[in-house]
């Protein structure tokens, strides 16, 4: 470089624009709401979350181990649904009896 292109590019302040970069190929993409995974825990019945919270509580104050805390928190939901289906295969047995 010669002396005098030197001097212009220390002379010359750095140029920056106030500019926003431009969008990004990922911009479009939403990150996925957290909250929406516990729907289905919030739209439980009170006895429901009292049975969990309960669970909860007894493994916090190690009265029991989380494995049984476990298998009694599946067995409980295999046992709802499966009164939910006899439900309504009693009211779809009513109405058409």
């Amino acid at each position: 470089m010669s002396a005098s292109s030197q001097d212009s590019l220390a002379a010359a302040p750095a140029q920056t624009t106030n500019r926003p970069h431009p969008p990004s190929r990922c911009s479009g993409w939403r990150v996925p709401n957290p909250l929406a995974s516990l729907d289905p825990i919030l739209k439980r019945d009170k006895a429901d979350i009292l049975f969990i919270a309960a669970n909860v509580a007894l493994v916090a104050f190690d009265l029991i181990d989380w494995p049984i805390a476990a298998l009694m928190l599946a067995s409980h939901a295999m046992a709802r649904s499966r009164h939910k289906v006899l439900q309504a295969v009693a009211e779809v047995a009513e109405e058409a009896g």
